[in-house]
């Protein structure tokens, strides 16, 4: 079964009078509202093909497929879903330095084993009087570098994830944005559509 895409719009309370369905295809779908109403607006698609808006208002339903009615919500849409790949990649980042994170983490862990020996091997010859030798200078500076290393890759993982922070917090707002104009379009549509004669009643 080929997965279908969905651009789901919802801003403020939801209500389901307020909802609206554009079917592009049997893969494509731009939505305000939930499953149940895509899965309703779904119904038509066998009957009537491709390219389509299904809306609710005042508990009927109707369908337009003036095809500059469409254009206009495609058109209004694409900036949002550009929005959403770029966040998808932005994911993708996050996800990298997660990875990341979690092998100087493994690092970190192999640095402790090393610690723990080299303090068992000193703490053993110190109770048997003896002293300090070469070895242990030299774990102590293996030590000392790679967690120094260890600090450095930290932080620039730390600082990078602050700035995919504040990159994810923008493109939410900007999201948002988006999204109430998305629908303050298609509301504007809807209601042209339902004056102008171009919405067709389906129940």
């Amino acid at each position: 079964m080929v997965p279908m895409l969905l651009a789901v719009l919802v801003c403020g309370a939801f209500s389901h009078e307020d909802s609206w369905v554009v079917v592009r295809d049997d893969k494509s779908t731009t939505m305000h509202g939930d499953m149940d109403d895509l899965r309703v607006a779904r119904r038509h698609f066998n009957e009537i093909g491709p390219g389509y808006l299904w809306f609710r208002r005042d508990g009927k339903e109707y369908i337009v497929r003036d095809g500059k009615t469409l254009k206009t919500i495609d058109e209004a849409v694409e900036p949002q879903e550009d929005l959403g790949k770029a966040q998808a990649d932005l994911g993708r980042r996050q996800a990298d330095l997660g990875q990341q994170q979690a092998t100087l983490g493994q690092e970190q862990a192999r640095l402790g084993q090393l610690q723990a020996r080299a303090a068992l091997r000193q703490a053993s010859r110190e109770l048997n009087g003896g002293r300090p030798e070469k070895r242990d200078r030299e774990d102590e500076r293996e030590i000392a570098s790679t967690q120094r290393e260890l600090s450095k890759a930290q932080q620039t993982l730390g600082r990078e994830q602050e700035k995919i922070g504040r990159e994810q917090e923008r493109m939410g707002h900007e999201q948002e944005r988006l999204s109430k104009e998305v629908q303050r379009k298609v509301e504007q549509l809807i209601e042209a559509s339902l004056k102008d004669g171009t919405a067709t009643r389906v129940n």
